[in-house]
């Protein structure tokens, strides 16, 4: 019986303008998040951000086992939102930013994968053309980030009792 746990290959993918004000949330998601998964010795997760989502990004997804795009948002919600993205075909492809379920959509259709997908989106408030957070914002990424370290916890643990049955 092998005695390592196989751990489900991950990808954080966040995308925003950092010099956008709260735009940047998601690539301040992932400078929090590298030196903590680096310290747990996470090496099966793998972090990247990028200013908008494109059709490259669904090879890339393609790869993983478990997908979390990061993005910041204007919707009225309590401080982020966790949602489950499902393949949605997109009616035109553009060097413009495309959706996760766009992308999610294109790597089945390209691939034949379908790589289980969320969708971390975190509240911002100002995206005048500056750099930094918003004190507000500031709070929803550490509640975010508290969040999603539970996430990953759990996602680990599913692993592992799948690797004693």
């Amino acid at each position: 019986m092998n005695s390592t746990v196989q751990k489900p290959r991950i990808l954080i993918h966040a995308y925003g303008n950092p010099g956008r004000r709260d735009d940047g949330l998601g690539n301040a998601f992932i400078e929090m998040c590298q030196p903590w998964l680096s310290s747990e010795n996470m090496h099966h997760v793998t972090s990247e951000s990028s200013y908008q989502l494109n059709v490259e990004d669904a090879y890339t997804i393609s790869e993983f086992d478990i997908v979390v795009f990061v993005d910041a948002t204007k919707i009225e919600i309590e401080n982020f939102t966790f949602t489950k993205v499902q393949p949605e075909s997109q009616s035109s492809f553009t060097t413009h930013a495309m959706l996760p379920s766009g992308v999610l959509s294109l790597c089945n259709e390209l691939y034949g994968k379908q790589p289980e997908t969320y969708l971390l989106q975190i509240r911002g408030y100002e995206w005048e053309m500056v750099e930094g957070l918003s004190e507000q914002a500031e709070i929803n990424l550490w509640s975010a980030f508290h969040f999603f370290r539970l996430q990953l916890q759990e996602w680990i643990e599913i692993e592992k009792k799948h690797e004693h049955v």
